[in-house]
């Protein structure tokens, strides 16, 4: 349910947690915007470069498309943009290697220079940009979870391959409220200048990260599996400025797992404030912890599309063992 800045829009691991000693985490809730650097650079797409021979396209005479992410051009590591335009501005050609679908590709790429501009014929870039919401912060390390579920990229329509990222807080504007087949999304500022935290892991149970401080001090014990119940139960989220609420949801049915998957809880919103505002689930809510009988059970991951009053969470236990592998 990530909503980018343009609409603001397996077995379980083999590290154990001693029950005996009872994991607490600080609950946030609070609104984040982020920002992925990419390792190498991310092809969104080609055009037309008109020339004195004809006309040249990536796409159709060098066999690049959407998606591509070029990783290094005349065997020079290609980290940033900057570094892809160093080689377009000083070659007529480059021999580039690319990945597409975990294969390495190679090809020459034609640079012509026109009106004194060298053009190539890509669109490229080599970050990602989005919002979403912190579930915890581990007081015993400053360590983040936040989201519940992997940044996907737009372009390759795979998990971000992550070479750094940092991230904000930043207030809520307002929520687009939603309707069934059409989920409501978090409007956020987008202010990246104050860096609050880096992003260390992007993975299918969320991003983890160092955060440099903590704006609530309360822990709540982690909830295992087999303690948590059907019935009443609260999550954490921020649907306007920085403002931290709780709101009322039911939990409907639990999944039993012995596979780390996403979708464990199923809950339904209850809370006449949320549903009037939001209209239920909706894009960017992804990482508010869910809370019962004062312990943080999961976060908040996906929206049931066909009735957006309902939504499915990650078990905190199993958000937490992916954060302790690293």
């Amino acid at each position: 349910m990530l909503s980018t800045l343009a609409s603001i829009t397996f077995l379980i691991s083999s590290v154990t947690i001693n029950n005996n000693e009872r994991v607490y985490l600080i609950p946030s809730g609070e609104n984040i915007v982020f920002k992925m650097n990419t390792k190498g650079v991310v092809v969104t797409g080609t055009y037309d470069v008109k020339h004195d021979k004809g006309i040249y396209n990536p796409e159709r005479n060098s066999d690049i498309k959407r998606g591509d992410i070029i990783i290094s051009a005349n065997n020079k590591q290609i980290l940033n943009i900057n570094d892809l335009s160093h080689e377009i501005n000083n070659n007529n050609q480059i021999n580039i290697e690319y990945k597409r679908k975990n294969k390495i590709k190679k090809t020459n790429i034609y640079i012509y220079n026109v009106d004194n501009i060298s053009r190539s014929g890509l669109y490229v870039k080599d970050k990602v940009i989005g919002v979403g919401t912190m579930t915890y912060i581990d007081p015993k390390n400053m360590m983040y979870g936040a989201l519940g579920h992997e940044v996907i990229d737009n372009d390759t329509k795979e998990l971000v391959e992550l070479s750094n990222g940092t991230i904000s807080y930043n207030d809520v504007l307002s929520i687009k409220k939603g309707e069934n087949h059409h989920p409501g999304e978090k409007i956020s500022q987008t202010n990246l200048e104050n860096i609050d935290g880096n992003i260390l892991i992007n993975s299918n149970k969320g991003m983890f990260g160092k955060i440099n401080k903590a704006n609530k001090s309360k822990g709540y014990p982690i909830a295992y599996q087999n303690e948590i119940k059907e019935g009443k139960a609260k999550i954490l989220t921020c649907i306007k400025g920085n403002d931290v609420k709780e709101y009322d949801i039911e939990i409907t049915s639990l999944k039993k797992q012995n596979i780390d998957q996403t979708k464990g809880i199923t809950f339904k919103i209850t809370d006449n404030e949320l549903l009037n505002i939001s209209g239920g689930v909706y894009s960017g809510m992804s990482g508010s912890p869910i809370i019962q009988n004062d312990m943080i059970i999961g976060a908040v991951t996906h929206v049931l599309v066909d009735n957006i009053e309902y939504g499915y969470g990650l078990y905190i236990e199993n958000m937490y063992r992916k954060q302790i592998e690293f």
